[in-house]
This record gives C-alpha cells, structure tokens and sequence, in this order.
C-alpha cells in the first residue's frame, strides 16, 4: 500500500493510504475542453492510487485537435472534419451528427460493461454544452446509467458563454427523470483549474470508499446508489481529525465551494463513510440533518481504508436561483447582442454630397452592377464608362 501526503481542503497534510474499490465500475468521458480536463484530473489522480483500475475507463472527445493533445487520457476521440467550435454549439451539433455511427462504435468499445458513465462538459463552451446533452441522451436510451458533470461559468465569463450555459442547463433538465447523479461546478468558486483539481479529489474520495467494520459498511450497492440518484448531488471530504459535524456543515455551507450553491435542505440520499469506528466518530447526525437536510435514505460506514471521511449528498433541488441570477444577467445585456449582430449586417453609406465631384456609390448596389459579382461588378464600371 502507498503511503503519500496531501493538503486538505481546509489546510492541515492528510497521511493517506488510498486503494481504489475494486468493485466499482466507472466511466469517465470529458466533452470540450472544459470536460476533458476534467476526467484528465481524475484519471490522474487515479493512477496515484493502489488497486485495480480495470473497471476503471477515461475518455475525451472534442472538435478541438489542440485541444485534445494538451490533455494526457487513456483514450481520445476527435470528431473528424472538425477545428473546434469557437463558441458555436450549432457547429458542434453539426459535426456530432456527421460522425455519430463512428464515434459510438469507438466510444462503447472504451466503456466498462455495466459501469456509471459520467460525462463532463462546460455548460458554456461551444463542444461539450452541445454534444454531452445529446451523448447523455443517447447512451441513455442505449440502456446505460448516465450521470454528469457540468460546470457553470463564472459571472464575468462572456455573455455568449453564459447564454450557451442557460440553454445547455434547460437541455440538462430536460433530461435529468431517470438519470444519474448531476455533480453540478460553479466557476464562481475559484479559477477553473483549481475547481478542476478539487473536484478529481473529492471523486477519487468515492473511489477509494472501503469500510471495514462491525459497525457498519457503506458497501457497492450503497454507493452505486448515491451516484445513480437522479438530479443535484454534491461531495466533500475531510480527514480523521478534521470529520466534525461543525466542519462538514462549514465545508457544505462556504461560499467558495466548487458545487452551484445549494437551492435548500431537500436531501435525497446522504452517504457517509467514516475513517474512525462509531464510538470514535466525531459526526452528530442530529446536529447534521438538522444543518443539511434529512434524507429519506441514509447510508453509514466505519474505518474506512482511505483514512478519511467521505460525505454524498445526492437528489438535492437543482440550482435554479443560481442559473435565474445568470439568466437575469444576460437579459441587461441582450441589447449588446443586439447592437453587435447590427454592426455585423447593417449597411449604411455616407451622404450624398458632390463637393469634389465624387458621390458615394457603392459598387455592389450601383444600378449598373446589381446582382454581379464583386468583381464582375468592377469590370461592369471599366467598360460602361
């Protein structure tokens, strides 16, 4: 077993003993940018860890060559004839359809049978917040169990941005009846790559969930069910010393958490795996439901071989203020987009004044040259003068 150090989420070095559970089947596949990055994180925080990997698969696809080739993944997908997006989800959406057939035969034959697939996107990029909706959808119907995770922009990311992420999160919805867990990041948190880093970490967490106690095991079909748990789910973690009620309920609660902020105390499932016995717990689960919300359902575990204290909070309300706010926001700005798309298509031409015996004419629209070419046009004004 590997022994390594680490910095925790609220400071303080956590000694950990991590082994991957073997029996927990996932596929990770990013789309775009944003979402490649992401399961590129998780993946190689994976491979820090001791264990089998085989039920273990990472993924990426993009329209973006470059893009794909700053990311180190196990296995990658281009879609073919291709440059990237540039912010157009109509384009990424074209290019997707072109190449479907293919890009499933090579994309099922990276999936782990029977395993959680979970895609990350950008909600705001112009890849992943078109193809990962439409990818969910499909594997969807193909029998799969899908979960996601999409990040939110940050509010002072571009206005087309953040238009593109209030369309990809109604899709979202749209879609989430009888999908898996929606681990929704809010780059309002910090910087991407940080929210990135944090979020690998706290998924390696359920990763490396082994109890091994007469007390009581969060065990495969427990954590299977947390991650299979339709709508909002969030994660955090701490270590042994740092596992109190007050601490977790403050990690949940900062304003800088890495996940859209909490709509209200609507809890579904609530998952915990401890890395001490129950005499030794520090966690009131009075105190905890009181603070977060009572769950119908309610999974406990002991002595965790990962030596730290894993907490899921899955089927919470959508963050529906969150994306209202940035709705909202866009709506003040529209006129923007309105003045831009007319500086874009608008023709106007100077006045018409005969001072020094030239009048303004466009070539194009000139009587003697409407319907020619541009150049059909010049050659027109050579010969009729």
């Amino acid at each position: 077993m590997v022994e390594r150090y680490g910095r925790g989420r609220n400071g303080g070095i956590i000694t950990m003993n991590k082994k991957i559970n073997a029996g927990l089947k996932i596929t990770g596949i990013g789309c775009g940018q944003c979402g490649t990055q992401i399961i590129a994180e998780i993946e190689k925080a994976v491979n820090l860890l001791d264990g089998d990997k085989s039920n273990l698969s990472f993924i990426g696809i993009n329209t973006s060559t470059e893009d794909l080739s700053s990311v180190t993944l196990s296995h990658k997908i281009h879609i073919n004839n291709s440059k990237g997006a540039a912010c157009d989800r109509n384009k990424s959406t074209e290019a997707l359809a072109d190449g479907i057939d293919e890009i499933l035969e090579e994309l099922q034959s990276y999936i782990i049978e029977d395993s959680i697939i979970f895609i990350a996107f950008s909600c705001g990029g112009g890849t992943g917040s078109a193809i990962a909706p439409i990818l969910s959808g499909i594997l969807k119907e193909m029998g799969y169990t899908v979960g996601m995770i999409p990040v939110l922009p940050a509010d002072t990311e571009p206005l087309k941005v953040r238009d593109n992420a209030r369309l990809t999160f109604n899709e979202i919805e749209e879609l989430k009846p009888g999908m898996g867990s929606i681990f929704i990041l809010d780059n309002n948190a910090s910087d991407k790559i940080t929210v990135n880093k944090v979020f690998a970490s706290l998924f390696t967490g359920i990763l490396c969930i082994n109890n091994k106690s007469q007390d009581g095991n969060m065990d495969l079909a427990e954590i299977e069910a947390c991650l299979k748990c339709p709508s909002f789910s969030v994660i955090t973690k701490t270590n042994a010393i740092k596992g109190t009620t007050a601490n977790i309920i403050d990690i949940l609660n900062k304003e800088n958490n890495i996940f859209a902020k909490r709509e209200d105390k609507t809890v579904t499932i609530m998952g915990i795996s401890e890395a001490v016995s129950a005499k030794d717990s520090k966690i009131d689960i009075i105190q905890l439901r009181k603070e977060i919300g009572t769950a119908p359902t309610e999974f406990h575990g002991y002595l965790s071989e990962s030596e730290e204290n894993v907490i899921i909070l899955s089927g919470l309300t959508m963050p529906y203020s969150r994306v209202d706010t940035m709705t909202e926001s866009i709506e003040k700005e529209a006129v923007n987009v309105q003045n831009s798309m007319k500086a874009l298509t608008e023709v106007r031409t100077a006045k018409s004044l005969d001072i020094f015996g030239q009048k303004a004419e466009p070539v194009a629209t000139s009587p003697k040259t409407k319907g020619l070419s541009a150049l059909e046009a010049l050659k027109a004004r050579r010969i009729t003068k």
